[in-house]
């Protein structure tokens, strides 16, 4: 096994807006009824038994159920006036709480973020003054569904050169802000939420164990965002589009899978030593279709999208923040823990750590 690299994850943070939307009450939307073919999507659902008899609603919910596996996503609702930065800033002061710090005992901020309400003052600079500690220097990166390995990979190189001592690390995005909810099979698929992760220089054998893999590979159509910006209800903004297909699909399998081989020849591991893999949210017939690629002998694919949606790089804080604190069954102790992310771009990113 390799030797620890002295980076260790002290403390994991989320926030999840309390809006939950289900598949029927996102029917309810006029765009999204005038723009669903309820007989083509009747005519995929052939294992639904009496599929002839359903309504038009019952039949988007299953159909939605079974391109992506969601049920519901989580939803910042516009009425009580929150933007990305305090859901940033509020899984991040759930982080540095469960690492038993204060904002002003780390050093930097790193922030992957694609949806701020402000391009200047950035993202970082607004979350550093609402966590208390406006003095932090940090930044935000934008590597889209891989973003949180990305920024969490850059805060260990931070402070293995000796950059910093302790270094906050958030992801979080309102996709449901940049949804065009006449595009069906894009409106059905995103959520909002935040996850954070506080990092520190250790001399134990638990951490990060090595550098990401990172990895990009350039392809507009898949996902792609034309501007940004956060204008009132009913003005033109950027709307966020997404392709779909069995194409798609099998290359966000393939890529997970081939950037985690990455990271674990990185720090001299293979697959038989993984507990758990923590996988981007994209879709369940991705995250299962990995699951089955992979045959982990001893370990397991988390799967957490059905009640989430796609909630970009913060699915992977998220969902660590989960399996840190339980939600997902109990852990061997230590446990080896691999994240490996795809995101629109494509960016990849994969990164190895045991707590």
């Amino acid at each position: 096994m390799p030797d620890s690299t002295g980076v260790a994850v002290l403390g994991t943070g989320s926030y999840l807006p309390p809006t939950s939307v289900d598949n029927f009450q996102l029917f309810e939307m006029r765009s999204i009824r005038d723009a669903f073919d309820v007989e083509r999507a009747r005519a995929t659902l052939n294992v639904v038994e009496g599929a002839e008899r359903l309504d038009p609603a019952e039949v988007f919910d299953h159909w939605a159920r079974q391109v992506t596996g969601i049920r519901a996503r989580r939803v910042l609702d516009r009425d009580n006036g929150l933007t990305t930065e305090d859901m940033c800033a509020e899984a991040g002061r759930r982080a540095l709480d469960a690492a038993g710090l204060a904002a002003g005992d780390v050093d930097l901020l790193y922030v992957a973020c694609l949806t701020g309400s402000d391009e200047v003052p950035n993202v970082a600079c607004t979350v550093a003054e609402k966590v208390g500690a406006p003095e932090l220097g940090g930044f935000v990166l934008n590597a889209a569904c891989a973003g949180f390995v990305y920024a969490l990979g850059t805060a260990w190189a931070s402070i293995v050169s000796g950059m910093a001592d302790r270094i906050l690390v958030i992801s979080g995005d309102v996709l449901t802000r940049y949804v065009d909810y006449g595009d069906v099979k894009t409106a059905v698929v995103f959520g909002d939420g935040a996850g954070a992760a506080v990092v520190g220089r250790t001399t134990g054998d638990r951490g990060i164990l090595g550098p990401p893999a990172m990895s990009g590979e350039f392809a507009r159509e898949p996902l792609y965002m034309v501007g940004q910006g956060w204008e009132a209800e009913g003005e033109p903004h950027p709307k966020l589009h997404m392709d779909g297909g069995p194409r798609i699909l099998r290359n966000a399998i393939v890529k997970m899978a081939e950037i985690g081989e990455r990271a674990l020849e990185t720090v001299r591991l293979t697959w038989a030593d993984v507990d758990v893999v923590i996988p981007h949210q994209a879709n369940l017939r991705i995250t299962r279709g990995l699951e089955k690629q992979l045959e982990l002998p001893k370990g397991r694919v988390i799967h957490n999208i059905e009640n989430y949606g796609n909630m970009s790089a913060s699915t992977v804080a998220i969902t660590l923040d989960e399996v840190v604190r339980g939600q997902h069954g109990p852990l061997p102790d230590p446990a080896t823990i691999l994240l490996t992310a795809i995101g629109g771009g494509y960016t990849m990113g994969a990164l190895v750590l045991r707590i």
